[in-house]
């Protein structure tokens, strides 16, 4: 009995566990696990959705404190600040319509062979979760400087 149960264990550990993922519908998974995130063992398609959506809301957070910083520039009327964080804003802008437009092409192709095919060309998992993007521009000396801290 023992034999049996930890035998049913090991397989259930070996598949996707995408169904018991916070916020993803019960469904499972048939698909042998081959990564870990956040602690579920995730077949590598489901890693990259979960990857891709960390990464949305990653930049959302990103957004949410640069106006705040921007903000607090303005009001001390720190006109260059203002314009570095405008263009802060705008990279994480266009990393989240990236990140988006990933999350909905993997979903439509149902793609498990490691690269997808999206407007930019075939994205690949290391691709694909590149901050920032790869079309940003060089950060401003002052930001490096600010990073670095």
């Amino acid at each position: 009995m023992r034999e049996s149960k930890a035998k049913h264990d090991a397989q259930e550990r070996s598949r996707c566990q995408i169904g018991h993922v916070p916020g993803k519908p019960t469904t499972s998974c048939t698909e042998r696990a081959k990564e870990e995130v956040d602690g579920f063992a995730l077949c590598e398609r489901h890693a990259l959705e979960v990857k891709l959506e960390g990464q949305i809301e990653c930049w959302g957070e990103m957004l949410f404190h640069i106006d705040l910083w921007s903000a607090e520039a303005s009001r001390q009327d720190k006109t260059q600040i203002v314009g570095l964080l405008d263009l802060e804003r705008a990279n994480a802008r266009v990393a989240i319509v990236r990140a988006y437009e990933d999350l909905d092409v993997l979903r439509r192709s149902g793609t498990l062979g490691g690269k997808v095919s999206s407007g930019r060309g075939e994205i690949s998992r290391r691709d694909s979760l590149l901050l920032p993007p790869k079309a940003a521009p060089q950060l401003s000396l002052g930001l490096r400087r600010l990073r670095r801290r």
